[in-house]
């Protein structure tokens, strides 16, 4: 009789996940802006099929976009957003640019739907025990991610999250496996499109996982090369010179959940923000501050004291969590990259003998909340943009330090199962 009830209920909130899921992703394929952000990766890849290297020229880009009818978030007469990414990503697009623009962009949406769905499945895979973890494991990071706003926010956008969530969870596994040097490789791209994505590479070195740093030393390598020949002898310096100008953070912008923008919501005047204290003197230190606690926050995840046992994936899902916090532009849509965190967290809760810990449980549940239902629209950050409620604006930050507390505390907590492969 249990059982069957069991069933009963997950088949029911199976079937509100699913619902759920389409329809957030027919409203993030369907919405006017559905592939700002892919504009511009796909632009440069059509130049560099006519033998044109001028990405990081916007007047060009911007050019090429309003041939194909394609403008910016301002609507048409607004031109495309400008080409960030490293000289190689052009290439990596180039299959997709052979399509015309609505082929591409639809083409993409399902590809990246795809991937996300995949590389979730592969870090249920990666965290669990044995098969009955893991479908478990499967089963709720999939209904969990059926309501995670960044998830769909980023397929509205058309980003590259689902490729680079597949190439992380594919490294996590690998280095569960004992394959280290192909986890290196498979880190080193997503590192490389968005450099914040390379601190799992931390969890390498915290286990002196030798082989795993070199694949990704290997693979950065190999990927620098390529956008040496794709990009030009000035590529790599023009990108730096593009992505630098992108990431100067001078007011709070909405989306923008990390610690920087947090100390400009919360000091300073600007951004249509009434920061909570009117004191732009202590962004700095406030950045300073919660940065080195935030650093802490992820070491302690990533080296426990029984390091050997501990589950290599709580520390990456830390290094993740971590370089969110960091990043001077931490935009709504890289949320996805906190999933495995949150599953990590989780599965390392659920496993302990007895009741698992209610209170840790429930404050999973909070973090994971914010991140996907708060600070949806952009009503909701302009309701939050008189003091006192202007202290709110960094809910998304406060629960990224609440996950990482999380995880420091787990890590720490005699853990069972194994952790992955030898040191060395």
């Amino acid at each position: 009789m249990a059982d069957t009830r069991r069933r009963a209920a997950v088949l029911f909130l199976a079937s509100v996940a699913a619902t759920e899921a389409a329809v957030q992703a027919g409203r993030a394929f369907f919405h006017p802006k559905q592939g700002l952000d892919l504009a511009p990766p796909y632009l440069a890849a059509r130049l560099l099929l006519r033998g044109d290297t001028r990405f990081y020229d916007d007047a060009v880009v911007g050019a090429a976009g309003a041939a194909l009818g394609l403008h910016g978030p301002a609507g048409p007469g607004d031109a495309v957003l400008n080409f960030i990414y490293p000289p190689w990503v052009p290439v990596a697009y180039a299959p997709l640019a052979l399509l015309p623009w609505e082929a591409a962009r639809v083409v993409w949406f399902a590809l990246s739907a795809a991937a996300i769905i995949l590389a979730l499945a592969l870090f249920a895979r990666a965290t669990a025990r044995d098969p009955a973890e893991e479908r478990d494991l499967a089963l709720s990071v999939l209904s969990a991610a059926a309501f995670f706003f960044p998830v769909f926010y980023g397929l509205m956008t058309g980003q590259a999250n689902g490729v680079l969530l597949l190439l992380l969870a594919g490294s996590l596994l690998f280095y569960k496996n004992g394959r280290g040097f192909a986890a290196g490789l498979l880190l080193a791209p997503a590192a490389l499109a968005k450099p914040f994505l390379a601190l799992p590479a931390l969890v390498f070195l915290a286990r002196r996982a030798w082989g795993a740093l070199a694949g990704f030393v290997a693979g950065a390598a190999a990927l620098g090369f390529l956008g040496a020949l794709a990009g030009g002898p000035a590529g790599l310096r023009l990108w730096w010179v593009q992505i630098s100008r992108h990431n100067a953070l001078g007011s709070f912008e909405w989306r923008n959940h990390s610690i920087a923008s947090a100390g400009l919501a919360l000091f300073s005047p600007g951004g249509g923000v009434e920061p909570a204290i009117a004191a732009p003197a202590l962004v700095l230190p406030f950045v300073i501050v919660a940065g080195a606690l935030a650093v802490l926050l992820a070491l302690a995840a990533l080296r426990p004291p029984s390091a050997v046992a501990a589950r290599p994936e709580i520390g990456y899902g830390a290094a993740l969590a971590l370089g969110l916090l960091l990043a001077p532009k931490s935009w709504e849509h890289y949320g996805v990259f906190l999933l495995p965190a949150f599953l990590a967290v989780f599965a390392t809760l659920r496993e302990e003998d007895g009741a698992p810990p209610r209170t840790a449980l429930a404050f999973l549940g909070v973090s994971f909340a914010v991140w996907a239902f708060a600070l949806q629209s952009r009503e909701e950050y302009a309701g939050l943009a008189r003091r006192p409620l202007s202290l709110l604006l960094p809910a998304k930050t406060y629960a990224l330090f609440l996950l990482l507390g999380l995880a420091a505390w787990v890590a720490h907590r005699r853990l069972g199962g194994g952790g992955g492969p030898p040191q060395g």
